[in-house]
């Protein structure tokens, strides 16, 4: 056995114990330790685990395993007050007369130009990627231009590093994998590992220098350097799942004379840091800024991102800042975006617009004041957080230079706004929203509609958009989406389901590049069709609930299997496909008798499954008798809880159920809110029933742009990565990876050499293939530079 063997063996026997432990020490909890084993399997438990001790460590894996109380709800669940059966007792639901007399639109008009302050241009450059996303402002853009679009069909591979994790079956998908942008000092490369180490190598030649071992997950979606004459005194900020640590970037030794033992912060932070003057930005999960003394780690000020409604105190969570910040170092002002509130997809217990959630929040340096916030999604039912760095520049309107923050939303449109007041660009509109028939839910009366800058991708999905690829794919997917709903921000139904765009994008966490010369902003977007579905959980349910009930032998023998012993159904997450089984508690306030009890209903609702027996009319009754006792003893109880959770919708073969192109690229051009040019993103041959290939792909990779008019692409499904003509989207150049890119290329030179340095570990989400841990850095044929 090699010793990565060997450790792994004995890491998954702790992942096992742990779990066996937990079940030990929390008695009042045993039984449905057990039973959630036995629902999905003891492999299963063991190997979820693994994951949870391999990315949060031992002690984190078992006091989360221990530390919830004994009837918490399930993840994106909210426990029900109320009977189901009683309906006087129900909250009232949203009043549709009174949402249908409001005004269809409402206009908002486009800041006065000549209102706001004068541009600051300041002294930027270009030419260095000292942090992930190239710089304070997130742009991805590099002023290098040795590599044009003439000569980028001479690009080689320079040299090519291993970090040497162990990648199990590396033909498979999984585990994780490296969001890091790597960003380059000098000759030195500073980046992950999938092990979650920090690396340090050679940027000319991808030597390994230094390793460092932090609290996983470390720099998720980035990291900084402090610009300083003495590299060898120069530091890192690196965030952890323990807080930022300040590193030696020569060394990689930890400045203990920084903060608290050379940590600052108390919790989870995934994004790179901001240095604005003397100040250090960090954002944590809490949701938090926080800004600290750059010579001394004291804590300067902390500013939550959460707003919590009058009389409501504490009922709001969520608005985490996971997706990126920016600095104008000038306005002493940090950009952040959010995410979404929670629990994610039910709002019963967070009334109101949820302030700060779904939003780019505008903070000042000096003080911690919150400047500004803009929402895009207001009381946000569907996962549309706002999930990307917002990205600074200039553009030119009215003869005029205006300072702007550009972000893109998963929505597909790009909220552009002034950087001192947060005012739009282009004028837009707010369209009235449906209403919920969840009692106790308020939708938003209003969701907004940007006609400019012209949305990058789709954003209502409809029936004719289900794939095309083949008869047999329509078919499939027409079948998983019978019954759903589908329009304008429809709100999530309980015991239905609603079809849509936008959970993975839109526009993702890696977000866009701009060539701040130009003022052009290059998006890579998903069009992928999901469905949110909303069901009642019972979170006492144990595989021993009812059995002194009649029905309760007939129910393990014939629905135990597929839909759990606890009745609570299981579904596939976007890692693993998109297989559902509806959960049954609750099913008699949901469908009549007459439906439950009839064997066309029974064949209609398993239509496109693998069941081949049909229950006997008298095996319905007796189980229509069942679930109803089960279902009014825990409505008695007060066990229910609605729960929610999203789904990629897939054909037959495991692609996506739209129509084709799933991933493009495209140039915006700020200055005017047009389009300058849009192209599929990737290409897989073969797919389609006659043969043809597709084109455009599902991405999770980001791009870079440069001065040598070149726009720099990776993360899609078949594992490239491609060189673009950034003034017509032309592809010039590609290259295939051993596995998807898997975030950002950085673009820096050593030595008179420019390189582009991609990291390819693949991709977790259904359609991607293969893992790896190796890093790739390109450079010109030594003839052609």
């Amino acid at each position: 056995m090699t010793r990565k063997n060997a450790i792994r063996a004995v890491a998954l026997s702790i992942a096992g114990a742990t779990v066996l432990v937990s079940a030990a020490m929390l008695m009042p909890r045993t039984r449905a330790v057990i039973d959630k084993m036995r629902d999905i399997g003891v492999r299963s438990a063991v190997t979820k685990g693994w994951n949870r001790v391999r990315r949060y460590g031992v002690t984190a894996t078992f006091k989360g395993a221990i530390g919830a109380p004994v009837d918490a709800a399930p993840t994106g669940a909210s426990t029900l007050q109320y009977s189901l059966f009683d309906l006087q007792q129900r909250p009232p639901v949203d009043d549709s007369a009174a949402r249908h007399a409001l005004p269809e639109y409402v206009e908002i008009p486009a800041v006065n130009l000549s209102s706001l302050p004068p541009s600051r241009p300041g002294n930027r450059r270009f030419d260095t990627w000292h942090r992930s996303g190239g710089d304070d402002m997130s742009t991805k853009y590099s002023s290098l231009n040795q590599i044009t679009t003439q000569n980028v069909r001479f690009l080689q591979p320079a040299w090519s590093y291993s970090s040497g994790s162990d990648l199990g079956d590396s033909t498979k998908t999984g585990g994780t994998t490296v969001e890091t942008n790597p960003i380059v000092v000098g000759n030195r490369m500073f980046l992950t590992g999938l092990d979650g180490d920090l690396l340090s190598l050679d940027a000319e030649t991808g030597r390994e220098i230094w390793r460092v071992v932090l609290p996983a997950p470390v720099a998720r979606r980035g990291l900084i350097w402090e610009p300083n004459n003495s590299f060898a005194s120069s530091r890192l900020f690196v965030p952890s799942s323990k807080g930022v640590f300040a590193i030696n970037a020569a060394t990689g030794t930890v400045q203990k004379t920084f903060g608290n033992n050379g940590v600052v912060g108390s919790g989870t932070s995934l994004i790179a840091p901001l240095i604005v003057k003397d100040r250090l930005v960090i954002a944590t999960l809490a949701p938090a800024l926080e800004a600290y003394d750059l010579t001394t780690g004291t804590l300067v000020w902390s500013r939550s991102l959460l707003q919590q409604p009058d009389g409501a105190a504490g009922s709001l969570a969520g608005g985490a800042p996971w997706g990126g910040m920016s600095a104008d170092v000038d306005r002493h002002m940090a950009y952040v975006t959010t995410g979404n509130p929670r629990p994610a997809l039910i709002g019963t217990n967070r009334p109101g617009k949820n302030n700060y959630t779904c939003s780019v929040v505008a903070v000042d340096t000096r003080t911690g004041a919150v400047r500004w916030a803009f929402q895009e999604v207001e009381h946000d039912l569907w996962d549309f957080d706002l999930t990307a760095a917002p990205v600074l520049t200039t553009i030119t309107r009215e003869g005029r230079p205006v300072d702007v923050v550009a972000v893109l939303t998963k929505r597909g449109n790009t909220l552009l706004l002034d950087r001192d007041r947060g005012q739009p660009i282009f004028g837009y509109r707010l369209k009235r929203a449906p209403v919920s028939k969840i009692p106790g839910e308020r939708t938003a009366p209003y969701q907004p509609v940007f006609d400019l800058p012209e949305p990058f991708s789709r954003q209502v999905f409809t029936p004719d958009q289900i794939t095309d690829l083949s008869v047999s794919a329509r078919r499939t997917v027409e079948q998983k989406l019978r019954g759903a709903i589908y329009g304008f921000f429809e709100p999530p139904v309980i015991g239905g389901k609603i079809a849509l765009y936008g959970v993975h994008g839109g526009a993702e966490w890696f977000g866009g590049a701009v060539d701040p010369t130009k003022a052009i902003l290059y998006v890579p977007s998903n069009e992928l069709p999901w469905v949110i579905r909303t069901q009642y959980t019972d979170i006492k349910a144990t595989a021993t609930t009812g059995a002194d009930l009649p029905g309760h032998d007939v129910y393990n023998r014939m629905c135990a299997q597929c839909h759990g012993v606890s009745r609570r159904g299981s579904f596939e997450w976007e890692g693993a496909g998109d297989a559902y089984l509806p959960a049954l508690s609750g099913i008699t306030a949901l469908r009549r008798r007459e439906q439950l009890e009839s064997q066309a209903y029974f064949r209609e609702q398993h239509a496109g499954t693998t069941v081949s027996i049909v229950p006997t009319g008298p095996q319905l009754q007796t189980l229509y008798a069942y679930f109803s006792a089960l279902d009014k003893r825990s409505d008695a109880q007060r066990s229910f809880a609605l729960s929610a959770f999203w789904q990629l919708v897939l054909d037959e073969r495991g692609n996506p159920g739209g129509k084709a192109p799933w991933g493009l690229l495209t140039a915006l051009d700020l200055n005017t809110g047009k389009k300058i040019w849009q192209v599929p993103f990737g290409q897989l041959n073969g797919l389609r029933s006659n043969g043809t290939s597709v084109l455009g792909l599902q991405n999770m990779g980001g791009v870079a742009v440069t001065a040598g008019g070149l726009l720099f692409a990776t993360g899609t499904t078949d594992n490239k990565v491609r060189a673009y003509a950034a003034a017509d989207g032309r592809e010039l150049w590609s290259y295939q990876l051993p596995a998807a890119g898997s975030t950002i290329p950085t673009v820096y030179s050593v030595n008179g050499t420019q390189y582009l340095v991609v990291v390819a570990t693949g991709g977790v989400f259904r359609g991607f293939s293969g893992r790896s841990d190796r890093v790739i850095a390109f450079k010109l044929l030594s003839s052609r530079r």
